[in-house]
């Protein structure tokens, strides 16, 4: 693995002229759903719904996604699921586009995960919560806020019930990342998100400073600088999502 004590400066270097981003297909599941990725996952996780980290500790990665796929073959896993101990789901998502139906269809991926925690002949009290983490790379239309919150709730606040749980980050109300705020007192979850946000490989090596799991991850990230089969599964990948949108 290349350390960041040890590795050239590589700030701005793209391949082949395209950004190297965790926020990318590709990166995004090589660090939080391969089968090496349960410790940070569960780390993103506590972070960003506040479950306690005892209670992510023993997680499965339901999707597992394996890095070194065909890179011909058309793949339908679109998020990464997450079955908790305690049978809670959790279902992470990277949108770098919005769209006028995005909170629609985060629902229906939660509707999903909700009828597949049923069970036949089993009473609805045996249905587990199910939890939506997303992180947009454009405005949040509905909220000004970093992180949106949301529950089945009464008018007056009373909760219904707590099976319904979605996350929005709008990763566009992060700070700039100048050497000052790099250097200053930030948290922990605008780390995370910063690290996940950044083109920068420089921003990733600062943020990464002191922390062992970051470093892990930031190391999963300059390979695909230095391993020919990463580099190309990650252009044509990143090739292939353009093209998606372009459309």
């Amino acid at each position: 693995m290349v350390k960041n004590n040890s590795s050239p400066t590589i700030d701005n270097l793209t391949l082949d002229g395209i950004p190297v981003s965790i926020r990318y297909d590709y990166l995004f599941k090589k660090i939080f759903a391969s089968e090496d990725s349960k410790t940070a996952v569960a780390h993103l996780i506590h972070l960003t719904t506040g479950i306690r980290k005892e209670d992510v500790s023993d997680l499965t990665i339901s999707n597992p996604y394996l890095l070194f796929h065909n890179i011909r073959d058309k793949r339908s896993i679109v998020d990464i699921l997450i079955r908790l101990k305690d049978g809670k789901r959790v279902n992470i998502e990277m949108q770098n586009h919005w769209h006028p139906f995005y909170p629609e269809r985060a629902i229906y991926y939660w509707s999903l995960m909700y009828q597949d925690t049923s069970r036949a002949r089993e009473g609805y009290n045996r249905l587990s919560k199910c939890i939506g983490i997303h992180l947009l790379n454009e405005a949040f239309h509905l909220g000004e806020k970093l992180q949106s919150t949301y529950a089945i709730r009464e008018e007056n606040g009373s909760l219904l019930s707590d099976v319904l749980e979605l996350h929005f980050f709008d990763l566009t109300k992060l700070p700039e990342e100048t050497k000052e705020l790099l250097q200053s007192e930030i948290s922990e979850l605008e780390r995370w998100l910063l690290f996940i946000r950044t083109d920068s490989q420089e921003v990733r090596n600062v943020l990464s400073e002191g922390d062992e799991l970051m470093s892990e991850c930031n190391d999963k990230v300059q390979s695909v600088f230095y391993t020919p089969s990463e580099r190309e599964i990650y252009i044509r990948e990143h090739i292939a999502e353009m093209d998606h949108y372009s459309i």
